[in-house]
């Protein structure tokens, strides 16, 4: 029996005009995808996978990380949104994106 993982995977990601998660017409997204896998192989696979299902592409991984709770208790809300889904990706096996940012958002926030 192999056993799973929870993964972090940090990345930039274009955005198709018909994702999902395009709300603001931005060609990109930087944020952070949860999800198990046995492998840091097949943790980048299924990203692949997902990404592709949100009309997403990966433009660069900078991490990808095996999930330590010691790594997390800084309470910020990136830590926040990290733990608050690890229950759902445990339980279901499901696949959340989380502390992402749309390109037009980066810019916007960069100006003030």
């Amino acid at each position: 029996m192999e056993i799973k993982s929870v993964w972090l995977i940090y990345h930039k990601a274009s955005l198709d005009k018909n994702s999902p998660i395009n709300f603001d017409g931005s060609e990109f997204m930087v944020g952070t995808v949860v999800l198990l896998a046995t492998s840091i192989k097949e943790a980048l696979e299924k990203f692949d996978t997902y990404l592709a299902g949100e009309y997403m592409s990966v433009i660069e991984v900078s991490k990808c990380e095996k999930y330590d709770p010691g790594n997390f208790v800084n309470n910020t809300q990136e830590n926040a949104e990290i733990r608050r889904v690890i229950p759902d990706v445990l339980e279901h096996d499901s696949i959340f994106y989380v502390n992402g940012i749309s390109s037009k958002a980066l810019r916007f926030r960069n100006d003030e």
